[in-house]
């Protein structure tokens, strides 16, 4: 679309904000995001190699499948949505035919989804797999052509999900924009008038940048959005990292093992200790060791030095829910829009196991106490951050489950398996 046309777009969407406001009132309730789930079946696609094009079609084959039995399954768990990820590149790289049949790929999706019982927050979730399209790509600026690409597409696609006349589906603008508040607040105004020129009722999902911190979510500027009845403002919590990605690779806490939650539920020397184990089994020469178990112990030292534990979490959700009533916005319309912790081979069974277990009842009772929506990040695999038993069974831990205090025991399987394996949560 011309850049002309964006501009008028933009004073359009003010105008729609008022429509959308007194359209959606009535049916607000219909809405409700409560108990989601994170499903990557369109999320990182494919691409060909030594190539910079995605693999036609995308989505295709055993990491991306979805079936009714597994929705089925989530439904009774008693998860009330999905939030599915979507990964925006392949629809900005195709063009023509190859475009038009992505599209129906999504609408697909989504139709599977609703015909399981369960509501869907589409969510363009950038990746790292085509240099073009990750999230810094996409938020170099306002004017850039990237950008401009990607406000057709939110047009685009709040048209298509807008035209399936459901309150259960929504379309998440974009996770985790990577940018500082500041700069990303004029590209979330010009998301929200694309979105909201394709689709003057759909639900829109609206977060700060800084990857969605609510740090971030607390410096957005609310006033474009706040009239509109059918916009929800989300936040991601994964604190304290050095327990939620402890070992991850792309993280800060990549040599971080054995770590406990609360803060100080171990001994510090437990953490030191596998630490220190992880670090001589790298492939690092003597003294990047060093300085890896150096910042190792400075990491660890200052988590347990902050004593973080579940009233921590209930404070920052205080401020946030302070926040949300200073700006005039409903608890409801909050989200709790991501929040996991990665389980270690340590994490399995016994204590451990019961450490992260408690982290999820303590974050998700969080956002429940305050009137926060939630949904936890995931189904399957994303880097030991997934949820499922196992790639081939698809029913949800049973400790997990309880620990969010869904029902244990109704999945596809065996509704007697494992139903005790964490003990009961104040």
């Amino acid at each position: 679309m011309k850049r002309a046309k964006w501009v008028a777009l933009l004073a359009l969407g003010a105008a729609l904000q008022i429509t959308a406001a007194s359209r959606a009132a009535a049916t607000e309730t219909d809405a409700r995001f409560d108990r989601g789930i994170a499903v990557t079946a369109m999320a990182w696609a494919a691409v060909e190699p030594d190539t910079k094009a995605f693999t036609f079609p995308p989505f295709v084959g055993s990491p991306y499948t979805l079936t009714p039995d597994e929705l089925q399954a989530l439904r009774r768990t008693g998860f009330d949505f999905i939030r599915l990820a979507v990964d925006p590149g392949p629809f900005l790289q195709f063009q023509g035919t190859r475009r038009a049949a992505v599209d129906r790929m999504l609408a697909e999706r989504v139709q599977l989804i609703l015909a399981s019982g369960l509501g869907v927050i589409v969510d363009f979730h950038p990746s790292d797999v085509h240099p073009d399209y990750t999230a810094q790509a996409l938020t170099a600026g306002l004017q850039t052509p990237t950008f401009q690409s990607y406000l057709q597409l939110l047009y685009d696609t709040a048209a298509q999900l807008g035209e399936m006349r459901s309150k259960r589906v929504a379309l998440e603008l974009m996770n985790e924009p990577p940018i500082a508040p500041g700069l990303w607040q004029p590209m979330l105004e010009a998301a929200y008038a694309a979105a909201r020129a394709g689709s003057p009722q759909l639900p829109l999902i609206l977060e700060g940048g800084d990857e969605a911190s609510a740090a971030a979510l607390m410096k957005m500027k609310t006033t474009p959005f706040v009239a509109d009845p059918a916009v929800r403002f989300a936040f991601h919590y994964y604190d304290p990292y050095q327990f939620t990605h402890q070992g991850a690779a792309w993280n800060a806490a990549r040599y971080l093992a054995d770590v406990p939650y609360p803060a100080r539920a171990r001994p510090l020397d437990d953490s030191l200790t596998a630490s220190a184990a992880m670090i001589a089994a790298q492939n690092l020469s003597a003294p990047e060791k060093s300085l890896a178990f150096q910042d190792a112990q400075t990491r660890l030292r200052d988590y347990r030095a902050s004593a973080f534990d579940a009233g921590t979490i209930t404070k920052s959700f205080a401020r946030i829910a302070d926040w949300a009533r200073s700006q005039g916005i409903r608890p409801e319309r909050v989200m709790l829009g991501e929040f996991g912790a990665r389980q270690t081979a340590l994490q399995l069974a016994g204590a451990r196991a019961r450490e992260r277990t408690q982290w999820f009842h303590d974050v998700s009772q969080a956002a429940e106490a305050n009137g926060f929506g939630w949904a936890v990040w995931a189904y399957r695999s994303a880097g030991g951050f997934g949820l499922a038993r196992s790639d081939t069974d698809g029913d949800i831990q049973p400790d997990i489950v309880e620990a969010l205090r869904l029902k244990v025991g109704t999945g596809k399987g065996d509704a007697g398996s494992a139903a005790h394996a964490a003990r009961p949560m104040p």
